[in-house]
Order: structure tokens, then sequence, then C-alpha cells
């Protein structure tokens, strides 16, 4: 299908600059964001109110690593699974984020709520992805209207877990949703430094504007490894650019 040229990604639209940008989710301490260096990273991802997740951050540790990214001049993003604008209010509240991921599977109307904190804030929102089908296709418009700044595919696991499953989009089916977007995309899902082959007709989408990393961006001890984030922004970005 031929993408319309007026549906290309507007960097003044976004809120930020051209792309490939890179994401790394999942930041729990400061050792971490030292980690993404010189690699280019434009979003740390930081996760409040996900109940039960691995990286989940109390308040006041969520509040400090935002500052501690945005010193770093890497943007923070409320990571969340939350359906209550007022606790998502209370989080942005004095901090640099204006950037808020809604994982799991939040309505269009919760979108404009989060929209009415206040002009400065982004919404990244989910799109679950199983094999060739989406739970959401079928509100994208819904949401686009609702106020989403840009989506971002994710691939659900097997076992229906969403969020850092580690495991990989269908690509053919991607680029079809893709297609119906009218607002700018990221790409989740077992992304490393390694498969960006396997996405190079997603990532030559005049709408694809960069990759969210968390699992391969560790070590083996289960931290963010500032070698794997900076082959994975070789990977992605340079390519982009040769």
């Amino acid at each position: 299908m031929a993408v319309p040229s007026t549906h290309a990604v507007d960097p003044e639209s976004t809120g930020v600059g051209p792309g490939p940008l890179l994401k790394v989710c999942g930041i729990t301490d400061a050792a971490e964001l030292d980690a993404l260096g010189g690699a280019g990273v434009d979003f740390a991802g930081l996760w409040y109110a996900v109940p039960d997740g691995p990286a989940d951050l109390p308040l006041d540790r969520w509040r400090q690593l935002a500052a501690a990214a945005a010193g770093r001049g890497v943007a923070p993003v409320l990571v969340t699974f939350s359906k209550d604008a007022e606790l998502l209010r209370e989080a942005l509240h004095g901090s640099p984020a204006r950037w808020v991921q809604l994982h799991g599977y939040q309505t269009p109307g919760f979108v404009r709520a989060i929209k009415k904190i206040g002009p400065h804030v982004r919404v990244l929102k989910v799109l679950h992805v199983r094999g060739d089908d989406c739970v959401e296709a079928s509100l994208i418009g819904s949401y686009e209207r609702a106020g989403v700044d840009v989506f971002l595919f994710d691939a659900v696991g097997d076992d229906g877990r969403v969020g850092s499953t580690g495991q990989t989009l269908d690509s053919a089916y991607t680029a079809q949703l893709a297609d119906t977007l009218a607002r700018p995309f990221l790409l989740a899902g077992g992304i490393s430094a390694a498969n960006r082959g396997t996405y190079a007709a997603l990532a030559a989408h005049p709408r694809f504007l960069g990759v969210d990393v968390d699992t391969n961006a560790r070590g083996a001890d289960g931290k963010i490894a500032a070698q794997n984030v900076d082959a994975i922004s070789r990977a992605w970005k340079a390519a982009q650019h040769a």
C-alpha cells in the first residue's frame, strides 16, 4: 500500500527530533543511566505503577531518576500500566518528564484524560501485537483523535504477558498496521543489534520513528550494559544514516 507523503513523520508534531530514535526501557538506577553513555540514546523508560513489574519504581525513586536522565540529556518517559490519571498527574508534577507511555489496555478516553494534565504532555500508546493480530487495531483512529502522539508496536508473549517479553513482532503484519497510522511509531519486542534486517521495510516506513529496547540491552547480570546499548545504537541509527 502506498503511504501518502503527508503522513510522514513530522518532528514538530511529536516534540522530538528526526529519527531513528532509541529508547532504553526499564532503567532502575543511576549506573544504568551512565551505561547509556554516548550511545545516542534519546529516551529512558522509567516504570511507575506497573504492578509486580521487575523494574517498577516507588515514586520518590522515579522522580530522582527522571531528573537524573534529563540531566544527562536523555528524555525520561513515565512507563505505566495505570488507569488512574490523577496518580500520573501527581508523578509528572514538578518532574522534567513530559512523555507518558501507556502500556496495557487503556482506553482512548484515558488518553484524553492524560492529555488534559497539561499542554506539554505527550502520549506514547502501546499497540499490542500477537502474531497477526492486534488487540487495539479497531481503536487506532480513536486513539489518534484522543491525542496519541506516537504509537509503539510491542509483541505480546505466548502466555499473554505484555511488556519486556523479548519476543519479536511479525514484520509483515506490523507493516500493514503501520500503513493505517497517521502518527509516528516505535518498534519494540526483541529488538537487537542483529535483527535490523528483519525490520528493513518497517525501518524504511515514512512514519518510523525508532526503536524501544529492554531485554537485549541487558548484560548477563540483568542490568543495562553499555556495550549492548552501543551495538544496538550503531546497528539501527548508523544504518539509517548510511
